[in-house]
C-alpha cells in the first residue's frame, strides 16, 4: 500500500532560515520520501522527546570519533549520509539540558527536516532474553554459545556443522545454556542476559556471524502448517520447538546463519547491548534498520501500535542498530529492553506502521 504517488526527485536537506531545498535523484523502485512538518508528526506534542535526545547524544559520541567522510548509509534513498553531516546537530544536542522535553523538541525542529517514507512499514520488535546458564560446562548447562572463531575457515561454517561439533575446542565458548532452542532464540535476538548460578548476570552480545544466509524459520513453520500465519511470534516459535524436540534441530538448521556472541562486560542495567552504531541501546528509543536506506544515527519517528494492548506507539527513535531480517526502508525493528514485558511485546510485534526520517540540515543562521 502506498500513501502517495511516485515522484522522481526530492529535497533531502534544508539549510539556513530560508531553507533552500537541494534536489536529489530518487533511485527507481525505492520508497519515496514526502516532506512533512515536524510538528505534524502523529503524537509529536505528547512524546517524551527528551528520552530520544538522550539516545541521540549517545550516538553522537560514536559518530564524533569517525572520519568526517565515513558513510553511515542511506544511499538507497538517494542521498548517502556521512559522519560529518551530523557535526552541527551533535554539537547543539550536547548543549540541550537533559530531561527538558520542550528544549529537546526545539532542538530537533531546528536541526532536522522530517520526511515520511510513503510505503506502509512492517514494524517488528526485539529484546534481550534472559536465560539461566553458566560460564563453564556444568551439569545441566551443555549447549555452547560460541565466540567468533579466529580462523576464517571455521568462522564461515553453517549451523549444521557447528551443531555437529565442528567448533568444539576450536574457539572460545562465551557461556553454556540448558536448551538448544534457547541458544537459537538468543542468537536471533543478538544479545541477552545469562543468569548465572551464583546470582550474577553475564551480558552477552553480537560478535559477528558466519556469513550464511538468514532464513526466518517462522515462514517455514507456517508453510508446513506448524503455526498459523497470524500466530507467529518469538513465544510460539520457541514453544513449538521445545515441544517437538525430535524435529527442532532439523528445523533450526534450515536457518544456516549462526550468530557468535561475546561477553560485554559491565553495562548499566537500564541500557541494552551496543548496537551496530557502537553505543548501548535504549529501550523504546533505539531502532534497528536497513542501513542501505536509513543512515545509522538518524532520528526516525515511528507511528504504530502495541500488539498486546492496541495502544498507539507514536515516538521518536534513533537508528542505532541493524538486523539480518530487516530489508528496505519500509522495515524496522524496535528495541524493547529486557524483562517479561519486553518479551511479551517484542515477541509478538508484527505491526503495520509509518516511518518518518528526520534528516540533518545545516545549523540555523538566524
Amino acid at each position: 500500500m502506498r500513501f502517495f504517488s511516485s515522484a522522481a526527485a526530492l529535497a533531502l536537506l534544508l539549510g539556513g532560515c530560508a531553507q533552500p531545498q537541494l534536489a536529489v535523484t530518487q533511485p527507481p523502485g525505492s520508497p519515496l520520501l514526502s516532506p512533512v512538518a515536524i510538528t505534524a508528526l502523529p503524537g509529536w506534542s505528547s512524546d517524551n522527546t527528551a528520552e530520544a535526545l538522550a539516545a541521540f547524544v549517545r550516538g553522537c559520541k560514536a559518530i564524533a570519533v569517525m572520519p568526517a567522510d565515513q558513510s553511515l548509509g542511506g544511499g538507497g534513498l538517494g542521498g548517502d549520509t556521512q559522519a560529518g553531516n551530523w557535526q552541527s546537530a551533535c554539537s547543539a544536542a550536547a548543549a540541550v539540558p537533559p530531561g527538558d522535553d520542550d528544549a529537546a523538541k526545539a532542538f530537533f525542529s531546528a536541526y532536522f527536516s522530517a520526511y515520511q517514507i510513503t510505503e506502509t512499514a512492517r514494524i517488528t520488535g526485539y529484546f534481550e532474553p534472559e536465560y539461566a546458564g553458566s560460564k563453564n560446562l556444568a551439569p545441566g548447562y551443555k549447549i555452547p554459545l560460541y565466540a567468533k572463531p579466529a580462523d576464517p575457515d571455521l568462522a564461515d561454517l553453517p549451523r549444521a556443522a557447528i551443531d555437529d561439533g565442528a567448533l568444539n575446542r576450536q574457539t572460545p565458548v562465551t557461556a553454556y545454556l540448558a536448551d538448544p532452542v534457547d541458544a537459537f532464540m538468543l542468537q536471533i535476538q543478538g544479545s541477552g542476559r545469562i543468569l548465572l548460578p551464583n546470582g550474577g548476570i553475564l551480558r552477552v552480545g553480537f560478535d559477528g556471524q558466519n556469513g550464511q544466509p538468514y532464513t526466518p524459520i517462522g515462514r517455514i513453520m507456517v508453510a508446513d502448517g506448524d503455526l498459523a500465519p497470524n500466530n507467529v511470534s518469538f513465544q510460539t516459535i520457541s514453544a513449538w520447538l521445545k515441544s517437538h524436540p525430535d524435529q527442532a534441530r532439523a528445523l533450526m538448521e534450515q536457518n544456516p546463519r549462526y550468530v557468535y556472541l561475546k561477553p560485554l562486560g559491565a553495562l548499566p542495567d537500564e541500557l541494552g547491548a551496543p548496537g551496530t552504531l557502537g553505543v548501548p541501546l535504549t529501550a523504546g528509543r533505539s531502532l534497528a534498520v536497513d542501513e542501505t536506506d536509513i543512515p545509522l544515527g538518524t532520528p526516525v519517528f515511528l507511528a504504530t501500535t502495541d500488539p498486546v494492548s492496541g495502544a498507539a506507539i507514536d515516538r521518536l527513535t534513533i537508528a542505532q542498530d541493524t538486523g539480518g531480517g530487516i530489508h528496505g526502508a519500509e522495515a524496522a525493528d524496535l528495541f524493547f529492553g529486557a524483562g517479561d514485558q519486553a518479551e511479551a511485546t517484542a515477541g509478538s510485534m508484527q505491526q503495520p506502521g509509518i516511518l518518518f526520517l528526520l534528516l540533518p540540515r545545516p545549523a540555523p543562521t538566524s
